[in-house]
């Protein structure tokens, strides 16, 4: 059970998007009781509205979880991904809370919100309150001096039980999330009717339809099913007794409090809710099904579907897998052959089924479609909020791009299906969720940037946005809106809008001004759609606790839903010529398509039970919002506050010898100033000695400067002995680096001086050594959903002198890559001169794993294998050669490489040839992405003649830099 909580805290923390706000934005801090709350100065203003609730959300949640947090609460406020997310991490030296301001769409998981901020708040605080509990008495000084100080409820509980908690929480003290959601309740009534809900093993799962989601929405329900069984104490006792002394794992505390397994009571949990769902699945068939046909089933997410204009292509986003996204278009025009199997299949229906209610159970969806086009991801990021352009041949879509900060920036782009060309439209403008007019010269879209939304107009020609004002009629502060619609006259837009605790469907006008709401039963979620003589509005409404197609006249009068499932039809897609909608359907399995005739008969009105149920969505309350309170003025952030300081360790064991460094390291929250003090000790051949290292990120470049000293004797190794080399050096290395990303790659500048006093042993002389270096890399990568290539392309130049006498070297290489959906096979070729007069410690050096101890800037001659032993070859020149393979399911690469080193006037040597295997991790922890770790462990076959080696070898490392 150790083992499964560990993973699930590692994906607590991996949670982390690779974007982030950089550390040397403007960043200020406001401080309350339990509270440093930190967030860039453009975000001051959501980030004031946290500041006033947050005490009163503490208060609520360290109430209902049952402990306080002894320590202070870091907070960092961010919009990283332009995306609804938070993430906690629960160390017990400085517990952090990272909160996403974006807020969600109506139909997402998380779509049911009073306040997002409140929302978010109190789901991530839970996870703290809930997992920041250390073992009781001394048992939790120890876990506070681990490099990794994470107290035994983060260590020993499952991921349904961290996510199902906080999920739990989230909807107690909100009165809003996704315990109470219509959207929670589709997905454990649809699953339990098709025996689909996951096995208690699946619970933890993140692959798949929606197991990533399990543990939030299955989780929740199981827990919340627990509480009732055994009264609302029983939680909190179970969280006691896991920090206690005698609690042990997580297993043996839930059975010495719930007398049963964790798993047991999962699986009574499950049946109760099957036969509770068959039930319902039966009362819905009795008052007669309204969920017209079958078009397409598909495996997976499926969003946005849309009719062209000219009634012919169906346009949808499709999300079938893990890493896989596309626009999909479908021809909806049949060849004869397909029209005589449609008519086919449907006589065989009338002739099979008179009863209606049991269509859906006989009718099988037409054989499976191909789409005639796909538009794929590109470089990683993926195509949103489809819409058709008036002409019926383009596409309308939204795509993220990272900026010069690592932000992803959300802005609109132009397909051309049948040329298969994509052009841009506007440039970090922060939009999405756009709808062109009739004209195709503009449309209205979101705009979401800082925790702020509204609409804006674009011009399609230039990318240039305007606001467009919106009178609200109240005081809402954060106005969402959502899926804007422009109507088919161009003289209105019909919109989402969540204000005053809720969703809401309103029109304006396309210029701005005062909101109309039109008023439904149940809230609306997602996106509305005109039909096509702009009279009436389709909209999904949860009315009846069941997510079902409605329509409404555009005045808002005649409301008039259309079907009813059992699990949910939502995304309305009226076809321009008003006989038919399509729509999606939730099942087990992922998103189906399909077509309501619009000749058939609306159910009759169906009332809703009046028992409570986890299978339907509970009447909404309102809670009083936590009392506001003042906060104190925003000072400039200071990088001590934040300050923890933990113990560290880094190793390296292979042919050129055995060491382990340890020491302390420090950083602040936002990891603006990062440090680290360690020693290394070691066999005779591993380096040893001691290191002073900082990076400071407070600049648009890193400053980082490094003083060490360190005593090496490759003449100990047992492969390759190099006594010439072994020497003692110290001195210290100051350099600078800047980088950025862009669409498809990144580059990367370093420039630097170090000095260093060296002796060397096998003459026993003592002389300085000075030099300067730099660095360029330039990455580019280009892929097509899954599949495409990368180039990198890197450049050190070096000057020095060392004992009087100086010298220059220079190296560069390149690597191509190709890329498919499960690896990636690359090839590479590096080769280098040297200048001068240099002495043997500047030569180009064949071998050895890096030390945390040694600046990188100092030894850019030595080209590192960490299968090989140090300086197995010495020279001038050098080249080297890596073909490997990557693959995508594990970090496992395959490898073969050919390097050889040698001087001016001589015969090139034959090359040293490695073949190996190597499991690699870096940046194990993305949240501090800055920071470079890197672990790597792996065997090699070792052959060469120069010297002549025939060997395999194990290496395993591990380095941690600031």
């Amino acid at each position: 059970m150790r083992r499964r909580g560990v993973i699930a805290l590692l994906l607590l923390v991996l949670a982390s998007s690779a974007a982030a706000q950089r550390p040397s934005a403007d960043w200020r801090t406001i401080e309350t009781a339990h509270f440093r709350v930190h967030y860039p100065a453009r975000f001051d203003a959501w980030t004031r509205h946290l500041a006033e609730s947050i005490e009163g959300i503490h208060a609520r949640v360290t109430g209902f979880v049952g402990y306080v947090p002894a320590r202070s609460i870091d907070v960092v406020v961010a919009d990283p991904a332009g995306d609804w997310n938070g993430m906690a991490i629960p160390y017990l030296d400085r517990p952090e809370i990272i909160l996403w301001t974006s807020p969600p769409s109506a139909e997402s998981g998380g779509g049911d919100f009073g306040d997002w901020m409140e929302l978010l708040t109190t789901h991530e605080m839970a996870h703290i309150v809930h997992l920041a509990r250390p073992r009781n008495r001394s048992l939790g000084v120890l876990a506070r001096l681990s490099p990794a100080p994470f107290g035994p409820l983060a260590l020993e509980s499952p991921r349904w039980l961290i996510e199902g908690y906080a999920t739990l929480v989230e909807g107690a003290l909100t009165g809003s999330g996704r315990p109470g959601s219509s959207f929670r309740a589709m997905v454990l009534r649809q699953f339990a009717i098709e025996g689909k809900l996951p096995s208690y093993g699946a619970l933890n799962s993140t692959g798949g339809w929606l197991e990533g989601s399990m543990a939030y929405l299955v989780g929740s329900a199981y827990l919340e099913w627990l509480s009732e069984r055994e009264g609302k104490e029983s939680l909190p006792r179970l969280w006691r007794r896991m920090a206690s002394r005698r609690g042990g794992s997580f297993q043996t505390a839930f059975r010495a409090v719930f007398r049963k397994s964790p798993r047991d009571l999962y699986d009574r949990f499950r049946a109760e809710i099957t036969v509770a769902a068959l039930s319902e699945e039966k009362r819905l068939k009795a008052a007669g099904l309204a969920e017209g046909e079958p078009w397409q089933r598909l495996e997976g997410g499926t969003l946005s579907p849309q009719i062209s204009p000219d009634g012919l292509r169906l346009l949808v986003r499709r999300d079938p897998r893990r890493g896989e996204s596309f626009l999909a278009i479908w021809e909806l025009a049949e060849t004869d052959a397909e029209r005589r199997a449609e008519e086919e299949r449907r006589r065989r229906i009338e002739q099979l089924l008179r009863d209606p209610n049991e269509v859906a159970d006989r009718v099988e969806a037409p054989a499976p479609r191909e789409p005639r086009w796909k538009l794929s991801r590109a470089n990683g990021f993926s195509a949103a909020d489809p819409r058709w352009m008036p002409d019926g041949k383009s596409v309308l879509f939204a795509r993220r791009a990272p900026d010069a900060d690592r932000v992803l920036r959300w802005d609109l782009y132009r397909w051309q299906p049948e040329r298969d060309a994509v052009e841009r439209v506007t440039s970090m403008r922060d939009v999405a969720d756009a709808d062109p007019a009739l004209d195709g010269g503009w449309a209205v879209a979101v705009r979401g940037r800082f925790g702020a939304t509204e609409l804006v107009r674009v011009d399609l020609a230039n990318g240039e946005t305007r606001k467009i004002p919106a009178s609200l009629g109240s005081d809402e502060a954060w106005p969402v809106w959502s899926h804007p619609r422009v109507s088919p006259d161009g003289r209105r837009i019909a919109a989402l809008l969540h204000r005053d605790g809720r969703w809401r469907l309103v029109t304006l006008p396309v210029d701005g001004g005062e909101v109309h709401e039109l008023r439904l039963p149940g809230a609306p979620a997602a996106p509305p759609a005109w039909s096509a003589d702009g009279s009436r509005l389709w909209v999904t409404t949860d009315a009846s606790g069941i997510w079902n197609l409605a329509a409404i006249d555009a005045g808002g009068t005649g409301f008039e839903e259309r079907t009813r499932v059992t699990g949910g039809a939502f995304s309305p897609a009226p076809t321009p010529d008003g006989t038919a909608v399509f729509f999606l359907e939730l099942t087990a399995k992922g998103v189906n398509l399909r077509r309501l005739p619009l000749s058939a008969p609306a159910p009759a009105p169906l009332e809703r039970p009046a028992v409570t149920s986890l299978l339907l969505p509970r009447e909404a309350r309102e809670p009083s919002p936590p009392l506001p309170a003042a906060i104190s003025p925003a000072r400039s952030y200071r990088v001590w506050d934040s300050q923890a300081i933990r113990p560290l360790v880094n190793f390296s064991v292979g042919p050129d010898g055995n060491a382990v460094q340890l020491g302390v390291e420090g950083a602040d929250v936002v990891d603006r100033l990062h440090w680290l003090a360690a020693g290394s000790i070691g066999d005779a051949a591993g380096p040893r000695g001691g290191t002073v290292a900082a990076a400071y990120r407070g600049l648009p470049v890193v400053v980082s400067l490094q003083l060490f000293s360190a005593l090496e004797k490759p003449g100990r190794q047992s492969l390759v002995r190099r006594s010439e080399l072994d020497e003692r050096r110290s001195g210290g290395y100051l350099g600078l680096s800047w980088g950025r990303p862009f669409f498809g790659g990144r580059v990367h500048v370093e420039a630097g001086g170090g000095a260093t006093r060296v002796r060397a042993f096998a003459d026993g002389e003592d002389f300085d050594r000075y030099l300067g270096s730099g660095r360029a890399e330039l990455a580019l990568r280009r892929t097509r959903g899954r599949s495409g290539f990368g180039v990198d392309l890197d450049m050190t130049g070096s000057f020095g002198n060392t004992a009087g006498a100086s010298w220059r070297q220079f190296a560069g290489g390149a690597r191509l890559t190709g890329i498919v959906s499960f690896a990636s096979l690359s090839a590479s070729a590096r080769l280098g001169d040297t200048g001068g007069s240099p002495t043997r410690f500047d030569l180009f050096s064949i071998g050895g794993a890096s030390s945390a101890i040694l600046p990188p800037g100092l030894d850019r001659n030595r080209i590192e294998s960490p299968a090989l032993p140090a300086a197995v070859q010495l020279g001038d020149r050098f080249e080297a050669y890596r073909a490997e393979l990557l693959l995508e399911a594990v970090p496992l690469v395959l490898y073969a490489e050919w390097l050889r080193a040698w001087s001016g006037g001589q015969d090139r040597p034959d090359p040293i040839r490695v073949v190996g295997a190597e499991l690699r991790l870096e940046r194990l922890i993305p949240i501090e992405l800055p920071r470079p770790l890197e672990f790597h462990l792996g065997i090699a076959r070792l052959e060469g003649d120069t010297p002549r080696i025939r060997a395999t070898r194990f290496h395993a490392s591990l380095v941690y830099r600031p």
